[in-house]
């Protein structure tokens, strides 16, 4: 799959390389354009499965056949996925104590985690970070209908249907069971993925509503990429990745419900630029310096 709609919407700027310099931010392609609209997707998935969204649709498939096939493509992830991605990205992990303290405040409740979104490889980073757990992750409705659909599913994803508000708050409680059951949950709060992208994105405030509500923390983390060394510059298609771990952050009790989930976006923003080494200013700089395509005539946006 491209990680591009057209590879004939490009642009070159020496400026990339000096905010890079400038912020410690690697950008692996300079040449790349985004998308000039949050929450949309850079890959237009094929649509081949046309799908009811009610009450009675499977948003978070749990049934035998299912926990079989679940059972046997973990087990190819542990032994052979999980690896590879050391091996392909060379990939470091830091933070991982912030796990113990994560769980010194949630007890034997389950845990909600939260990342940035660059790579269809993020979620397999994330789940590299603790060996044997897998977790349970939402996934928009065009990804469910895709022919990669099923997959994604049986791996642990739960339908959002987005063109859907019945179905959406179906899947929303799905979501949160996974929780209740003293699961992993795991969300991609920016919604869509851009490939190799240094700046953080807006985030949608639903994963954090659903933490106030069930009293839970959010434990942030963030890919960060590196430039490739050694053997992997003959490899130029991928960067080297790190997955960065952060504090958890708490639901702030002295403020109203609705205060309380956007202070908890706020504070996990604030920790995941940080960790990606940017604040507020310099990751708006990040971001106006990228080069943007008109999501609507996929053409590029001219620079002054």
């Amino acid at each position: 799959m491209a990680l591009f709609p057209n590879e004939d919407i490009k642009y070159r700027s020496n400026q990339n390389y000096y905010k890079m310099e400038k912020t410690n931010i690697y950008i692996h392609d300079p040449s790349l354009a985004y998308p000039d609209r949050d929450f949309v997707h850079m890959v237009k998935a094929e649509k081949v499965h046309d799908f009811t969204y009610d009450e009675s649709f499977p948003y978070r498939m749990n049934d035998s056949k299912t926990k079989f096939v679940r059972f046997w493509f973990r087990v190819v992830i542990f032994l052979i996925v999980k690896p590879f991605c050391y091996i392909r990205y060379l990939l470091r992990i830091k933070g991982k104590k912030h796990y113990r303290e994560y769980k010194r405040l949630a007890g034997k409740k389950g845990m909600i985690t939260i990342c940035n979104h660059t790579t269809e490889w993020d979620i397999l980073f994330v789940m590299t970070s603790r060996p044997f757990h897998f977790c349970e992750f939402p996934i928009w409705q065009e990804g469910a209908e895709s022919k990669s659909g099923y997959f994604y599913r049986y791996t642990g994803g739960i339908v959002l249907p987005t063109l859907s508000y019945k179905g959406m708050n179906y899947a929303y409680e799905k979501m949160k069971d996974v929780v209740k059951e003293g699961k992993w949950l795991h969300v991609f709060p920016e919604a869509a993925c851009w490939a190799f992208y240094p700046a953080l994105r807006p985030f949608r405030i639903g994963t954090f509503k659903l933490a106030v509500e069930l009293d839970m923390p959010i434990l942030p983390m963030v890919v960060k990429y590196r430039k490739p060394n050694a053997l992997y510059r003959l490899f130029k298609k991928h960067p080297n990745a790190s997955l960065l771990i952060g504090s958890p952050v708490m639901p702030d009790y002295n403020l109203v419900p609705k205060e309380r989930a956007e202070d908890m976006c706020q504070k996990c923003r604030e920790i995941m630029m940080s960790l990606l080494g940017l604040d507020e200013k310099s990751n708006q700089d990040l971001i106006d310096s990228l080069p943007k395509y008109h999501e609507d005539s996929k053409t590029l946006f001219k620079k002054e």
